[in-house]
């Protein structure tokens, strides 16, 4: 059926095109009622197959080619600026509907913006060149002069767009035909208004044709479709930075031959510019959350010092390294403190224990809560220095700890492994530990 209503479309426009060839009169069934006729059944098949943004702005194109045709039918000079209003709607609608069906497969915001950078930068340096310049009709008021040039900068922006999200995916038939729909669609305008400029237009030329059969081809779409196995990420890296030096170019340009360029790409080349800037906020803001994300994973939360999963991961990184040393130690009594004084109390007594073993510590020795009132030390040294170490750790809780003004005196349980090839050694500290604790 989807398809049937296209093949039908395009067998009516080749109709009217072959008819405006035999009889080049412009005609009221043909020109007026026909050929928007077309549009119009596009837009409600497209709607049928919820794809409401295309639907909405195919009905808005219509919607102004028929007050549009009837105008130039009855032979008034121009059409109010304000019919156009659809046309202007159209490529907004048709920039929502390929960004939201790009976004589809995309996880971050940054991903998304990547797109509108690259479309806008390529389509500000295109604009500059090849559109230069879109004529001015003579006689006609300024908002119709800066209409003549937004529709070509918008088909070329349209273009842009919809080539860079194709290119993240599998290439398909349909894919293909909505790009080459919207190629025509953006020659065709140029055609229009250079033929507008130069008096040549009239309702009925073999010009309408082209966006009637772009429009057919611009609403295929495919019911599902894949991303590309293998993205090349360098390469869209390094697409993003060229078109953001096309937008800087761009400008740059424009300020030195403003008479032989575009004046309106200057448009496209700030928009890529400030989403740039937007995509680096963002990217800033991202990077310090995955910071943040990253040091709470690996620090304990109460006493700002390592976690055990950090622990884990630093003894990983000594895998094979037999210079090491494990010192896993246990505060002795400290469930009373907790019992008698609340967890409040204890909390603020293990942060203070922390506190003091950092400070008795060499720089090269890494110190983690590992949960509870249970500390490890991975220290580089021979077995000797790490037991002197640990008499280091336990002369630092000799002076008596304040908890409601009331001082309290802490022991610690120390055990000390050294590492070999083969062994696991937090459980071997820990071993050594229970046998210290033991012996008290």
């Amino acid at each position: 059926m989807r398809l049937r209503v296209r093949g039908v479309c395009i067998g009516l426009v080749a109709t009217h095109a072959v008819e405006r060839l035999l009889v080049p009169e412009p005609s009221l069934f043909w020109d007026l009622i026909i050929y928007n006729l077309i549009v119009f059944v596009l837009a409600i098949a497209l709607l049928n197959e919820s794809k409401f943004l295309l639907g909405i702005g195919f009905t808005c194109w219509g919607l102004s080619s028929t007050a549009s045709s009837w105008f130039a039918y009855n032979n008034f000079s121009d059409s109010p600026t304000i019919l156009d209003f659809g046309y202007v709607l159209f490529f907004p609608c048709l920039m929502m509907y390929f960004l939201k069906f790009f976004s589809k497969e995309f996880k971050t915001k940054i991903q998304f913006l990547d797109a509108g950078i690259i479309a806008l930068g390529i389509s500000a340096f295109l604009t500059a060149f090849a559109m230069k310049p879109i004529p001015s009709l003579e006689g006609s008021e300024l908002p119709r002069n800066i209409l003549n040039n937004y529709y070509p900068i918008s088909d070329v922006i349209l273009c842009a767009l919809a080539i860079t999200i194709f290119s993240k995916y599998k290439t398909s038939l349909v894919n293909v035909l909505q790009v080459l729909g919207l190629l025509l669609f953006t020659l065709t305008d140029i055609k229009f208004f250079w033929m507008s400029a130069d008096k040549e237009y009239l309702l009925g030329s073999w010009i309408e044709s082209g966006w009637l059969f772009a429009l057919i081809f611009i609403s295929l779409h495919d019911k599902s479709i894949s991303r590309k196995d293998n993205e090349n990420k360098l390469f869209n890296q390094r697409m993003l930075f060229f078109s953001i030096f096309l937008s800087f170019l761009t400008l740059t340009l424009l300020s030195i031959w403003s008479d032989s360029l575009s004046e309106f790409a200057a448009i496209p080349a700030v928009l890529a510019l400030l989403l740039a800037f937007l995509r680096l906020s963002i990217a800033l803001k991202h990077s310090q959350n995955l910071d943040v994300e990253h040091k709470l994973a690996r620090t304990d939360e109460l006493t700002g010092i390592a976690n055990r999963r950090s622990l884990i991961a630093k003894l990983a990184d000594v895998e094979n390294d037999t210079s090491y040393c494990m010192l896993l130690m246990d505060l002795d009594s400290f469930k009373e403190i907790n019992d008698l004084f609340g967890h409040d109390a204890g909390d603020s007594v293990l942060i203070e224990v922390a506190r003091r073993f950092e400070q008795v510590l060499p720089s090269n020795a890494f110190l983690a809560r590992l949960g509870g009132d249970e500390f490890g030390v991975l220290v580089q040294s021979d077995f000797q220095y790490a037991s002197e170490l640990s008499k280091r750790l336990e002369l630092s809780l000799a002076s008596p700890i304040y908890v409601h003004q009331s001082p309290r005196y802490l022991s610690v349980s120390i055990g000390v492994a050294e590492k070999k090839i083969g062994i696991d050694l937090i459980r071997a500290a820990d071993e050594a530990m229970y046998v210290a604790k033991g012996a008290r």
